[in-house]
Order: structure tokens, then C-alpha cells, then sequence
């Protein structure tokens, strides 16, 4: 019986999965489909929903959908550390016989990365799906092909471009999310799933106004799709933190006894300062990293980390920003993050300067370190 086996994290399943995975059933002629969440042992886990519960979500999602057999398969999970590729293929071809290893293009492009790729090679043939927005995989498949020997094959469907961070951090926030099924979504609702904050995103939603509760939501969307689109390997949840309470302070400026510098008080900067001290204690957040980028999100500063210069540039060029040139320089970050980065610090640092006023220390030290042509202009 052929069959077509599709792995991934599946957190959530999305209605893109499942038409990519129902046109490689048809395209392919396989008579059943075999969906393989892929197992993260809890301290790998990155904030990934658990095994079990995306495993239920699979069931939900892939059921009936796709006109053949669908089994949820937990091989990963019982086997429960050593799943790549080349180890867990066998065990699966061993189980199903003839087996289709389904995989998108974005993967394919990784492929000389996994472990043994020439092994995975002979295990069986590749089915590549193509995904709006990149490049043809034809010619890297055919490279490949020739590399490591095997059969890739491509098929004609091409998938829509879609964010499974985008969809979890909607889920999060305890909205409905259309890129998964009423199935999922029922499901979802039914067993409490994505609700870890549920409490944290009411106490916000009622310490900002509805404008700056969009403002929020919309650098949240934006701090997750850089994240991902750069590859940039902060962890999810943390970013979805950041991101949720950066502002959880600018309209509630009463310094209540709380640890902020001086020099900020009745500044338009205080918020990040007291935003990260009342993430602390109103929200109880303990984490130094969450903290350091609420704490310095409107000033930027030398020497920043990946996470911080993420948070700092989704807040200025977050979707609802609209005005210019704020679409060219959200442009600029979404194909390179750091000239991004660097955008929107300068861009910052001109607007103040034009403006006259004083401008922030922190602000001015982190002109100097990153743009020391620019530092000083007058």
C-alpha cells in the first residue's frame, strides 16, 4: 500500500498542512497517509505545545480530510530521544512498506544539513511541495538528487505562505485563528489548549486602551513573524511575553515607589523602565531576559541581544505603524533583520535630533556604538 508519510511539528495543524498533504495523496496515488508529530523531549521544548496534545490536534485536523486511511503515528514519542530522519524513516518503512516522505521546500533547502542525507536517500522517495514566495526547488532538488543520489520528486502543488507562529500566538491571546479547522479550533477550546496566559493577556487588556491593546496585539504578530522569518531561534513563549507587556506601563505612569532612574521620570521613556518593573511584580515575571527587553525597548542601548533588538524593532515597526517611513523600514527588517535594526535606531535617533528636544542617554549611547557616523549630528 503506498503511502505518504508527513512530519513536522504540526503546533498547531493548519489548514495549509492539510491541503499539502491531501494533494501529495492525490498527486502520488497513495492509498493512506501517515502524520508523524514530531517528539521534543520538555526540557527541548522550546514552549511547543506537548506531544500529546498535538497529537490529538492531528487527529482533529487530518481525520477524514484527506479521502485515504490517516494514521497519527507516535514513533518519535516512543522512541523519545535520536529522531532524525535517517533512524526514524526505516522504523516507519518497516512499519507502513512503501513509504513517500512528504516535506516542503523550505526543508528540502536544509537537507544537506541533516544527519547521513545520503542514507535518508535510499530510504525512499522525497515528495518536495512548493510554497508561494520562494524560489523554485526544481533545480535544488535535481542537484540533490544528483548529490546523494535517490529520487526527489516535486510535485505541482504549491502551498500559500502562512505562519504557524502567527496562528499560536492568536491562540494565545485567546482569539479564534483562521488558518486552523472548527475541528481544531473545537478542539482547541474544548480541552483548554494555548490558554498558558490566558490570565496575563486579560490584566493587560484591562491596563491599556483598546488602541494600545491593537498596538500590542500587532507587536506581538510582529515580533513572532521576525522571529521565524529570520530564523532567529528565541524562544517563542518569550517573545510572545515581551511582546504582550512592553507597554503594560505607558498608561499606568505612577512610579509607585518602584526601582526606575531618575532622569526618566516625566519622560516619554519611563514606560519601558516601569513597564519592566511592573512586569515583574504585577504579572510576575521573573525571567531577566523578558524583563531586559521590555526595559529597554523605546531607548534601544549598546550592546543589545538578538532578543532584545527583536522586541525593540517589532514595537517600531509593528503592523499598525502605517505612517512613513515606517512600511519601508519594516520592509528593510523583513529581509534583513539586522540592517532593520539599525534602520529604525536611526531613523529614531534623526527624528528626535530634527525634533530638538533632549534626547534620552541610552539613546545616544546606543547611536554611538552602533551608528558612530551618524552620533552627534546636529
Amino acid at each position: 500500500m503506498k503511502t505518504v508519510v508527513f512530519g513536522g511539528a504540526f503546533d498547531p495543524p493548519h489548514r495549509e498542512h492539510i491541503r499539502m498533504l491531501k494533494a501529495a495523496v492525490e498527486e502520488l496515488g497513495a492509498e493512506r497517509a501517515v502524520v508523524v508529530p514530531t517528539y521534543f523531549p520538555p526540557h527541548k521544548s522550546q514552549g511547543i505545545l506537548p506531544f500529546a496534545e498535538r497529537a490529538e490536534l492531528c487527529r482533529a485536523a487530518f481525520g477524514d480530510s484527506t479521502g485515504v486511511e490517516v494514521v497519527v503515528d507516535e514513533t518519535e514519542f516512543e522512541r523519545g530521544r535520536d529522531n532524525y530522519t535517517c533512524l526514524v524513516l526505516p522504523e516507519l518503512k518497516k512499519k507502513y512498506g512503501d513509504i513517500i516522505y512528504l516535506i516542503g521546500g523550505d526543508s528540502l533547502e536544509y537537507l544537506p544539513t541533516w544527519k547521513n542525507p545520503a542514507e535518508v536517500m535510499k530510504i525512499c522517495t522525497i515528495a518536495v511541495a512548493e510554497r508561494e514566495g520562494f524560489a523554485s526547488v526544481r533545480e535544488s532538488a535535481a542537484k540533490l538528487a544528483a548529490r546523494f543520489g535517490g529520487d526527489i520528486r516535486v510535485l505541482n502543488f504549491v502551498g500559500k505562505e502562512v505562519s504557524s507562529g502567527r496562528m499560536r500566538a492568536e491562540l494565545f491571546l485567546g482569539e479564534d485563528s483562521a488558518g486552523v479547522t472548527e475541528s481544531v479550533a473545537r478542539t482547541v477550546r474544548e480541552r483548554g489548549y494555548y490558554r498558558d496566559y490566558a490570565d496575563t493577556v486579560e490584566k493587560v487588556k484591562a491596563c491599556e486602551s483598546a488602541d494600545l491593546y491593537e498596538h500590542t496585539r500587532q507587536v506581538v504578530f510582529r515580533a513572532i513573524d521576525l522571529n521565524s522569518a529570520h530564523n532567529l531561534k528565541c524562544d517563542f513563549r518569550k517573545v510572545f511575553l515581551a511582546a504582550l507587556l512592553h507597554d503594560n506601563a505607558k498608561q499606568r505612569p505612577s512610579v509607585d515607589g518602584l526601582s526606575v532612574p531618575a532622569d526618566s521620570v516625566g519622560t516619554k521613556v519611563l514606560h519601558q523602565f516601569l513597564g519592566a518593573e511592573k512586569a515583574k511584580r504585577d504579572f510576575g515575571i521573573d525571567d531577566d531576559e523578558i524583563l531586559e527587553a521590555v526595559r529597554c525597548h523605546t531607548t534601544a542601548k549598546p550592546a543589545m541581544t538578538v532578543f532584545e533588538k527583536l522586541v525593540y524593532t517589532a514595537d517600531s515597526t509593528s503592523y499598525d505603524r502605517e505612517y512613513d517611513p515606517i512600511p519601508v523600514i519594516r520592509a528593510i527588517a523583513d529581509k534583513d533583520f539586522e540592517k532593520g535594526f539599525l534602520s529604525v535606531l536611526e531613523y529614531t535617533y534623526m527624528k528626535l535630533t530634527a525634533a530638538g528636544g533632549a534626547i534620552y542617554p541610552l539613546t545616544e549611547e546606543a547611536v554611538k556604538y552602533y551608528l558612530p557616523d551618524i552620533a552627534g549630528w546636529v
